[in-house]
């Protein structure tokens, strides 16, 4: 008897893990997550949606909701958000949103890349023109361009790539190819996504819902969630999902304190005022020998700007002004030469800080005020500290043995020869070329040892 009631006690124990462990699996298998992207695509923006993809995949939900309003962003960052997409075994759905929201260029590519995409009725999308600066890839796509307007003469189409040079060529096709494959994929329509790289085409909601651009209007999650229940789901990293989303609980991911880091150092002024406090403190510090706060906190700057700038399409010609521009300032202190020097670590200063990064995006570029005030204070605070420190080294020795060449001293006795003087304090040994009498007043020529050599002051 006690043998079969321990077996019974011990069979309902692991059936009741059991019903908790299952119970535990539908909760999370019925969970929609919704994550809230805002402005500029960066850096920051793809660390949240990689996390938030990875623990959704480990909890086995049923949904990600991308909510999304951007004017675009950075290529790195677009290409490792949609990589992530493609590979996650959870669906993923691009909702355009709130009303008034855009998936302008980037937000385009997100929307084609994902498995669901849906939009507010009042929202748009397109215009997924490449904007570059004629360097580097880097920025492509970005903020929507506006493409010249042709002669009207000119029996050419009107589209982005006439009079393009062949590396915007090569970028233009490149964004083509990218989006048409992104389209074949998910089955929306390919004509017009290659109409809005090459023309920055752009559709209301309800205009891209007849062109099979997106595949739901909903007027909030709730609805999108109602209108996608059971909906069959291809291409899910290999698998088909049948979704069940009709009484999905709805969770909000929180961004984390690594996406609030990353999104305040990569704010391009952020990055550039990081860059320059680095270099002025570490300036400070090699000037001030012994100092040691001001080359801490230069190190600090120095590491955290250059983290940044790893981050964000750095145009290294813009870097190179930057430098030449503090070593003119450097010159201008040493070797005075009327301002020269000095104008010229002006310009070279502010040119480099206006090509520091290579993108037209607004949100990641500088801001022409601070430009100019952070131009304005670095010239003026390395001239100021490398002349001051110029001047101290002109004044020579003022401790040590050194120190008392050129000093006043007192004669205590009598002397020929040999004899005792008192300088800065002390009584010293002294030599001297002529006889001196008690109390004349000498100056010290040289120093032998611990002997001083004076000369009667005439």
């Amino acid at each position: 008897m006690i043998k079969t009631w321990r077996f019974r006690t011990l069979l309902r124990l692991v059936l009741g893990a059991g019903m908790l462990l299952l119970g535990y699996s539908q909760l999370f298998a019925n969970e929609v997550r919704v994550l809230t992207i805002e402005g500029a695509i960066g850096p920051a923006t793809s660390h949240h949606i990689t996390k938030a993809l990875k623990k959704a995949a480990d909890d086995n939900i049923e949904l990600v909701v991308i909510k999304l309003d951007t004017p675009g962003g950075l290529v790195d960052s677009l290409r490792v958000i949609v990589q992530d997409i493609l590979s996650s075994p959870i669906p993923v759905c691009t909702y355009v949103a709130p009303n008034g929201a855009r998936a302008a260029s980037a937000g385009t590519y997100l929307s084609y890349a994902s498995h669901i995409s849906a939009m507010c009725p009042v929202s748009n999308i397109g215009s997924s023109t490449p904007v570059t600066m004629g360097s580097s890839p880097n920025n492509v796509p970005g903020m929507p361009g506006t493409p010249e307007s042709p002669d009207e003469s000119d029996e050419t189409d009107d589209t982005p790539e006439n009079g393009a040079s062949a590396m915007d060529r090569k970028i233009l096709e490149d964004s083509v190819a990218y989006i048409k494959s992104l389209a074949e994929l998910r089955g929306r329509n390919v004509e017009w996504a290659e109409k809005t790289v090459r023309e920055a085409a752009n559709l209301t909601a309800s205009e891209a819902l007849e062109l099979n651009v997106t595949d739901y209007i909903a007027e909030d999650v709730r609805h999108l969630l109602e209108q996608i229940h059971g909906a069959t789901i291809e291409n899910v990293n290999g698998n088909t999902v049948v979704l069940d989303t009709a009484d999905a609980l709805v969770v909000e991911i929180e961004t984390d304190w690594v996406y609030e880091f990353l999104k305040i150092i990569t704010n391009p002024n952020v990055a550039y005022l990081l860059l320059i406090v680095g270099i002025n403190a570490i300036i400070i510090e090699l000037y001030n020998p012994g100092l040691g706060g001001a080359g801490i906190l230069g190190i600090i700057c120095l590491v955290l700007g250059a983290y940044a700038l790893h981050l964000l399409p750095l145009n290294y010609a813009g870097l190179a002004l930057l430098v030449v521009g503090v070593i003119l300032f450097i010159a201008e202190a040493i070797t005075p030469s009327y301002g020269i020097f000095g104008l010229g670590g002006i310009v070279s200063f502010i040119a480099g800080s206006l090509l520091l990064y290579d993108t037209d995006i607004p949100a990641f570029q500088i801001s022409f005020a601070v430009v100019g005030a952070i131009s304005t204070v670095t010239a003026l605070l390395l001239i100021f500290v490398i002349r001051t420190a110029l001047k101290q080294r002109k004044k020579g020795p003022v401790s040590g043995l050194d120190g008392l060449i050129g000093k006043q001293a007192r004669v205590l006795a009598d002397f020929t020869d040999e004899g005792r003087v008192f300088a800065e304090g002390e009584a010293w040994n002294a030599t001297a070329d002529v006889p001196l009498a008690r109390n004349d007043k000498v100056i010290v020529r040289d120093i032998d040892g611990l002997t001083l050599k004076v000369e009667r002051i005439t």
